[in-house]
């Protein structure tokens, strides 16, 4: 079906749901598109300005030496060697095919394609030309996202459904659709917006965990995770403390969301992902130079034969927003049983350790991983 009919199809069944489920807060729309189903291609790429004499003359230098650092098996040598290469050259296709060769060997394979992409761009030779074209060939077969045409075809039967409001088939097909390839989280997000237009929340709840499973980094995780607390909860009713714990496991902050505090859910999610965002973004520089410099002094561009590059961060940053997240979950599915603390040993009369908590306020958090209390 193409998109143009899906959309209007499914415009028709957003506004049917959203009546169906207004009580509960804000709808969530059907997904008409299923991501990552296109082949990747290369993109075009124009054809840079020559480079001085000089700076090809250095640049076919470092490629003959990055040749022997492979010869050698030093690949990150061959790797910085061929960055700095490129650099000066950023049209030889020679130097591009050579410095994927290298990335490929050391399964960086997206920087890998790129460079393959610049070498076909720029008029590799024959033999290079034919390589590089198999190698992008291969690496669109491997990324592009395969569901059997049965699930599509089940998948475009459910939101025409929908958009008709047959909600009956459309369950029925997106169920069908879910069944055909086990990894098909928009269809189980359809399915649950069915269910929940339907009444029929735990159904609809399990459906959306199953989404969260399927896609924990999906843009709309902490939508989903507010409505499965919606429907948990319901007019009354008590935020269930596994399900809690399981959207804290899920995603930083997700117990708070579900059990109705959305500042803490918020706050944690921020600690958590500057956590992760410092152990993967800051890095450190390590510049190989031809001669010494002084204290303080940048190494001359001409003079470097090499850089790597090191993430200081990375386990303590990991760990910490793993941690964050733990204690998150397990705070949530506290406040779910309605404690505050939870008494995890006694030291004699005096002395109490107490189990994770997390409030907010603003924008500040308190995050405990664990008290102890004399």
């Amino acid at each position: 079906m193409r998109p143009i009919h899906r959309l209007l199809l499914v415009s028709l069944a957003t506004l049917f749901a959203a009546g169906s489920s207004e009580a509960r807060g804000q709808s969530l729309a059907y997904k008409i598109e299923v991501a990552g189903l296109a082949r990747f291609e290369c993109v075009a790429v124009s054809q840079p300005d020559l480079p001085r004499p000089d700076e090809a003359n250095q640049a076919r230098q470092l490629g003959a030496t990055a040749r022997q650092a492979v010869i050698l098996g030093d690949l990150p040598r061959a790797r910085d060697l061929l960055s700095r290469a490129v650099s000066l050259d950023p049209g030889s296709a020679a130097l591009a095919y050579q410095y994927g060769r290298v990335l490929e060997d050391l399964g960086e394979s997206t920087a890998a394609v790129g460079q393959f992409c610049r070498a076909l761009a720029f008029g590799a030779e024959e033999a290079d030309a034919q390589d590089a074209r198999s190698r992008v060939d291969a690496f669109a077969d491997a990324t592009a996202r395969r569901i059997p045409a049965p699930a599509l075809d089940a998948f475009d039967q459910g939101l025409q459904a929908a958009g008709e409001g047959r909600r009956e088939d459309a369950l029925t097909a997106f169920g069908a659709a879910a069944a055909a390839h086990a990894d098909f989280p928009e269809a189980q997000f359809n399915r649950a917006i069915v269910l929940e237009s339907l009444g029929r929340g735990p159904e609809a709840i399990e459906a959306f965990r199953t989404y969260l499973l399927l896609r924990p980094d999906a843009p709309d995780a902490i939508q989903v995770s507010e409505r499965i607390g919606q429907l948990q909860a319901g007019p009354g009713s008590i935020p269930s403390s596994g399900s809690a714990l399981a959207l804290g496991m899920l995603l930083p902050g997700g117990g708070q969301f579900y059990t109705g505090r959305p500042l803490g859910g918020v706050a944690l999610l921020a600690i958590a992902g500057g956590a992760a965002a410092a152990a993967l973004l800051v890095e450190e520089v390590d510049v190989r130079c031809l001669r010494a410099v002084e204290p303080g002094q940048a190494c001359p561009p001409g003079d470097i034969i090499g850089e790597s590059t090191s993430r200081p961060y990375l386990t303590y940053g990991l760990a910490g927003a793993g941690a964050l997240m733990l204690a998150g979950a397990i705070e949530a599915f506290i406040h779910a049983r309605g404690l505050d603390d939870v008494e995890v040993a006694s030291f004699g009369a005096n002395a109490l350790l107490l189990g994770p908590s997390v409030q907010a306020w603003g924008r500040s958090a308190d995050v405990r991983l664990f008290r102890v209390v004399f």
